[in-house]
């Protein structure tokens, strides 16, 4: 069984923020399965059964809010019984141009607070990630602009890279990750 998860913050307030870039991919996921998000108390989040491509899989995105997410991670793998390599965490990238990509198995949380908590809260680094480019303008604050919604011009870009971001997700299920890696690392 294979586990993705997407980082974000909770509530229509948050939906279209560049913070939440990996719920939005595995909205997209699940909305392609024609499959719905359920609340999963026992992990804090909410998760989904559905088949990426020809590979089922379970989609999470935590309701701890992007700092917590850790918590939700963490409990996910238990409640499921699966080990590290059978998880990636899809989330936002400031360090990354807007829509781009990168798939890694393993890495420091490169300020990103979200995958700070799931390091924290696992205890490893070596943990798949595809982490989407959302950019930032030199002397933008960081907080301000992950908290930001993309503008139109820019949600052009970002749908296109999540539609790319959904097909890596499949492959990274279907083909394990140096497969992926291979492919859309370029």
């Amino acid at each position: 069984m294979k586990i993705i998860f997407g980082l974000g913050n909770p509530g229509a307030g948050y939906a279209h923020n560049r913070h939440n870039v990996g719920f939005m991919v595995l909205d997209r996921i699940a909305h392609d399965a024609g499959a719905r998000f359920r609340r999963a108390l026992r992990f804090k989040g909410h998760a989904v059964r559905c088949a990426a491509g020809r590979t089922s899989v379970i989609l999470v995105k935590p309701a701890t809010f992007m700092n917590n997410s850790g918590i939700c991670v963490r409990r996910a793998i238990k409640a499921y019984n699966v080990t590290l390599d059978d998880i990636l965490i899809v989330y936002d990238d400031m360090s990354l141009p807007l829509g781009t990509m990168r798939l890694r198995i393993k890495g420091r949380s490169g300020g990103h607070n979200g995958m700070a908590s799931v390091i924290a809260e696992t205890g490893e680094e070596r943990i798949s990630r595809l982490r989407i480019g959302i950019d930032v303008p030199a002397g933008c604050d960081a907080t301000e602009h992950v908290l930001s919604d993309f503008s139109s011009q820019e949600n052009t870009i970002v749908k296109a890279c999540i539609d790319k971001a959904v097909l890596a997700c499949r492959d990274w299920a279907a083909c394990g990750s140096m497969y992926a890696m291979n492919k859309y690392n370029t």
